[in-house]
């Protein structure tokens, strides 16, 4: 409807953010899902979806919904059941990724077992309605996408694909065990220190270890730290007008404000499209987590969420170097070659 070389941009900072503030403001139960959806679903389809591709897209979240989430809430009685389960599904995850970078079934699937367990193990809610739930986010966001190509058509040329390697994912099977390994590992952890950031942090770490290419984990590491870390400072403003209380209207236009900024700040940087994802899924759970405490009293609570996701960076980038070097096998199999 609005043609525009920066229709890319403005749908992936209009469309989620302007869902969160409509499903905080109405009430609805988990509001941050649908929005991370519709980022993940906009990074992911670089122009409008096909008719053929929303049917696929629609069976994918079939079988997450009522595959995934129902065999996960028949298991979570089962401590040692449910754990093997989720390591499965990440594995699982990670090994589409290290197959296809923009595998829409491994980003979301990995998305939604983090939300799943964070729900279940630490919140205690109830898995009666969390299939129903999670589809009609889904439902929602797929809307909400669609809507956002139709008023801002174009194609994303401004940012670098994902990588992909030449090595089928069968070569890494003992990096994507180690990643899936070292995730469940991470969750354990913030779930037994009882951490308010669990879904947060896991979200950024599982995202930031996706990248299916040992060689260019060490580059990940040192460059796009840097990136990553800068870019949730776009938040800041955000947290100091919810501390002086200011009114929903002027906190929705800094928000857009912000996050057109942070997304000319990733196309500067030339990031790829798994890293501009990464940071936009930031910006909206942190956005989330700052309009939804109000109060001068939450300066020192926003301050920590910052922190949180700082350390989730650091953890993540250590991950990463400690997979960056060759295996002795593959050492010892370039030497032969030479």
């Amino acid at each position: 409807m609005f043609r525009s070389p920066a229709n890319p941009v403005i749908r992936l900072v209009f469309a989620p953010i302007l869902l969160l503030f409509y499903q905080l403001y109405s009430g609805v139960p988990l509001q941050m899902l649908a929005p991370v959806f519709v980022v993940i679903f906009l990074t992911i389809m670089p122009s409008r979806p096909p008719l053929n591709l929303l049917l696929i897209v629609l069976v994918t979240l079939l079988f997450i919904c009522f595959g995934i989430v129902a065999l996960g809430k028949a298991l979570v009685d089962s401590p040692s059941g449910f754990a093997l389960f989720c390591w499965s599904i990440l594995f699982w995850s990670y090994y589409r990724s290290h197959r296809n970078p923009k595998d829409i079934l491994s980003s979301l699937s990995l998305v939604v077992i983090i939300i799943m367990v964070v729900m279940t193990k630490q919140m205690g809610l109830s898995t009666s309605g969390l299939p129903w739930l999670m589809f009609n986010k889904f439902i929602i966001a797929i809307v909400v996408t669609y809507l956002a190509f139709m008023l801002f058509p174009g194609e994303q040329k401004d940012i670098l694909p994902a990588e992909s390697t030449d090595k089928a994912p069968e070569h890494h099977l003992g990096l994507i065990a180690f990643k899936a390994t070292a995730l469940c590992l991470v969750l354990v952890a913030l779930m037994g220190i009882g951490s308010s950031q669990t879904m947060l942090i896991a979200i950024t770490i599982g995202n930031m270890i996706r990248s299916p290419l040992v060689s260019d984990h060490q580059t990940f590491g040192r460059n796009r730290l840097v990136t990553t870390a800068v870019g949730i400072l776009f938040t800041l403003p955000c947290m100091l007008l919810v501390v002086f209380g200011v009114s929903h209207w002027l906190l929705l236009g800094v928000s857009l404000f912000c996050g057109l900024q942070l997304a000319c700040y990733g196309i500067r940087r030339g990031c790829r499209m798994d890293v501009y994802q990464l940071l936009f899924n930031n910006f909206t759970i942190l956005t989330y987590q700052v309009i939804s405490h109000q109060g001068a009293d939450s300066f020192s609570a926003q301050f920590m969420r910052l922190v949180s996701i700082s350390i989730a960076v650091l953890i993540a980038v250590l991950l990463l170097n400690l997979t960056s070097h060759p295996s002795p096998v593959e050492s010892h199999s370039e030497s032969e070659s030479v």
